[in-house]
């Protein structure tokens, strides 16, 4: 036997008790351990939109036993006899090496279903690393999957893509002429993102209008976590908080709790494009304008079932609180906006949030690469569900492209009102 069907062999036996693992997995929704550097995360982690959260030392989750049902065995001789029929037949490269196993992956994981569940390779997983240490290297947009690319969900404010003349709303379908129309999220960002000072051509479907190309340079872009302002000749306290990392909570306790010494007539949480984070950050937030009972419910599809109670001082007082939310506000966000809104401390303005009230958990394989994998879904206290439904608000707004190219926002105004009219 030569050396590279020697070769090929072992990947392919490599491929095919690998397969046989993820399918037992994403069966019975549990962590995977693949080598001896595989490092386990605990379920009370959310992720969402372009923030997956990893979070730097994690609490370990027992794993429990697992024998899969005999249709959940790969076939190993007909992947094999159909490996071998592609490298003889096929007019074309093969994938080889790593990419074999991780296009075998991925190949389980989108039979799946379902748009949570995935697998990143270890560039990817290092982005996502990136974004809880609260900076980047990229063009300052956050981005969302959509089925014809990557759609263009928030720009931070006077950072490479705005300047460059991206709006929300813009699809991105090309990066530097490589069509990303079906990759995988993670996939699309990691080549989107790349070192300060270095251009990409990124080619834009906007609504409408044929593809246009734009050239973008990028930067090193900090994210701005919590922002804080005063409206109305300092009746109002606005406060914008952009994401669930581990920074969020003591930050945003920071700048509630200088907002509150002035006594303002109202203030506003602004959640608008904040696609989550942490689970533990959602809930220590979210007990800061909840005083009493829980902040969200998780529940597996076998009907277990786990309350996370409000840990932490409530801040909020007798303060009237509006919360602003639109369809960027994802995951974490939901869950802080929704245990509010059950909790009538304060009402939802804006447009009707993601609805992604999936439970992610994140395993680390031996390569860095991640594997990503829904196991439960978050509901409200009141037992609302999040999922593929989103919160309505109170009151909504809409707001327009019209309206940003105006430099005009009714959601914020109409908060202000709010809070100093009642209406």
């Amino acid at each position: 036997m030569s050396e590279k069907t020697t070769s090929t062999t072992f990947v392919r036996l490599f491929v095919a008790s690998l397969m046989v693992m993820i399918i037992a997995l994403a069966a019975f929704g549990l962590g995977l351990a693949a080598g001896s550097s595989t490092e386990r995360v605990s379920a009370a982690q959310l992720t969402a939109g372009s923030l997956p959260a990893l979070p730097a030392a994690a609490t370990a989750v027992p794993s429990p036993t697992v024998t899969p049902e005999p249709d959940l065995v790969l076939d190993a001789a007909l992947f094999d006899e159909a490996m071998n029929l592609l490298e003889e037949q096929f007019f074309g490269d093969l994938p080889q090496g790593e990419e074999l196993t991780y296009d075998a992956i991925r190949g389980v994981v989108d039979r799946l279903g379902d748009e949570h569940t995935a697998f990143v390779d270890p560039e990817a997983a290092k982005l996502m690393q990136a974004d809880l240490e609260g900076h980047f290297e990229g063009i300052g947009a956050r981005v969302q999957q959509t089925p014809g690319g990557v759609q263009i969900e928030y720009l931070f404010p006077d950072q490479p893509a705005e300047r460059s003349g991206l709006r929300v709303g813009d699809v991105i379908i090309k990066v530097d002429g490589e069509d990303v129309t079906g990759l995988g999220l993670m996939e699309a960002i990691s080549k989107i993102r790349g070192p300060r000072g270095s251009e990409v051509l990124l080619t834009i479907q906007r609504e409408g209008e044929d593809p246009l190309d734009v050239k973008v340079t990028r930067a090193q872009i900090e994210i701005p976590v919590v922002e804080s302002e005063t409206l109305a000749d300092g009746k109002i306290a606005h406060i914008t908080l952009s994401e669930f990392s581990t920074v969020a909570p003591q930050r945003l306790s920071t700048a509630v709790t200088k907002a509150l010494r002035a006594k303002p007539d109202g203030m506003i949480l602004d959640l608008r494009g904040n696609p989550g984070g942490l689970l533990d950050a959602a809930v220590s937030i979210g007990s800061m304008f909840v005083p009493e009972g829980s902040i969200v419910i998780e529940r597996t599809k076998d009907g277990d079932e786990r309350v996370y109670e409000r840990k932490g001082r409530y801040l909020l007082g007798d303060t009237p609180l509006v919360v602003l939310v639109d369809g960027g506000s994802a995951s974490a966000s939901e869950i802080v906006a929704g245990a509010i809104q059950d909790a009538g401390t304060g009402v939802l303005i804006g447009e009707k949030t993601y609805g992604k009230g999936s439970v992610q958990l994140p395993n680390t394989l031996s390569d860095g690469s991640q594997l990503r994998v829904t196991i439960a879904h978050w509901f409200t206290p009141k037992n609302r569900g999040i999922d593929k439904l989103g919160l309505d608000p109170d009151i909504e707004v809409k707001l327009t492209q019209e309206d940003r190219e105006a430099n005009k926002d009714p959601q914020l105004d109409q908060a202000v009102e709010y809070l100093l009219e009642g209406k």
